[in-house]
């Protein structure tokens, strides 16, 4: 009903409108052209995806990782400091059970972080992505699976870390990455397909441009 108004009063017919419907047309038509020269573009073979990925080994680099368990005590956001000295207490009790050798698991129950759900279980991350120095300085000085760290505090609250797997830097291979392969290929793919198309509309339309003949621009005619 409102376009329908809209075109009573003459409003599609507006220079401004008519210029912004072009300019949509054309950019939806060049998308749709470059999807369809992508589609039919044959994709990268075997030995063209593991040459990029040897020539690019570092971009599949995997860092060191830590896998962590953490019994946590939470710390509700705007609280006093006896709340966080409160908290310290018992996060300083979890430690000691697990360094009396309780299970993770059992320990982690008793604070009340949400990894208590999960036996404990932190995760799995590598140096810049704990989201704080002092949780990260302090797994980092873990050695060897099992270790309990001192007591530490982030913004959430207090507790404990616990080393389960240190895991080394590496770099996996090809059959492990092959989809992150073909995926770090994809925007290359795509300028070629961009780069050859244009190639191709650019002598078409040299020859288009000649004398009338069919011959490029400034090739002479052939005289019988």
């Amino acid at each position: 009903m409102l376009f329908q108004e809209a075109t009573r009063r003459g409003i599609p017919q507006d220079a401004e409108i008519r210029r912004q419907v072009r300019e949509l047309e054309e950019r939806l038509s060049i998308q749709a052209l470059l999807a369809q020269e992508e589609k039919a573009a044959p994709a990268p073979t075997e030995a063209e995806a593991r040459a990029f990925y040897e020539g690019h080994l570092e971009r599949f680099a995997q860092p060191e990782r830590l896998r962590l368990a953490r019994a946590w005590v939470m710390v509700p956001p705007g609280s006093a400091r006896p709340a966080w000295e409160q908290a310290r207490q018992r996060a300083e009790s979890l430690r000691k059970r697990l360094l009396a050798g309780e299970p993770v698991a059992k320990v982690a129950a008793a604070g009340d972080g949400p990894e208590r759900a999960r036996g404990g279980e932190w995760g799995l991350l590598a140096r810049g992505e704990f989201g704080n120095p002092e949780l990260e300085k302090a797994a980092l000085a873990l050695n060897r699976p099992g270790a309990v760290s001192a007591v530490v505090e982030d913004a959430t609250g207090v507790g404990v870390l616990v080393l389960q797997e240190r895991r080394p830097a590496r770099v996996p291979p090809f059959e492990e990455v092959r989809e992150a392969v073909a995926g770090q290929m994809a925007p290359g793919a795509q300028r070629r397909v961009f780069e050859q198309l244009l190639t191709r509309l650019r002598a078409a339309s040299s020859v288009q441009l000649g004398d009338g003949t069919g011959s490029p621009a400034g090739t002479p005619d052939k005289k019988p």
